[in-house]
């Protein structure tokens, strides 16, 4: 993947959750990440981040940036990056103009 923005807490990720009949397209809105590193002044998420998913279902930021940008010992997670519940997520906003990648 090509650089990418930083997501952050209160940044989301949209995905379907098959855990449901029909399954059902939920938004995941991040609750966790690294709470010493901010970016654009909010906490900023990493693998093994927490969302709390309109479905439901928590999430967990599964993909992140390469391993040369660790924050709190894991990835960065990233505009574009994936997680999941019972099904998968894509993260789709953060940081205007924190990349990395």
């Amino acid at each position: 993947m090509a650089k990418a923005a930083h997501s952050r807490i209160g940044d989301f990720g949209v995905g379907v959750c098959p855990c449901h009949v029909p399954p059902v397209p939920y938004v995941t809105f991040y609750v966790t990440g690294c709470s010493s590193v901010k970016t654009n002044s909010l906490i900023t998420t990493i693998i093994t981040t927490i969302g709390a998913a309109t479905c439901g279902h928590p999430t967990v930021a599964l993909t992140g940036a390469p391993s040369k940008v660790n924050m709190c010992n894991q990835p960065v997670h990233r505009i574009g990056d994936a997680g999941a519940n019972c099904g998968p997520y894509i993260s789709v906003t953060g940081s205007g103009d924190t990349y990395s990648g």
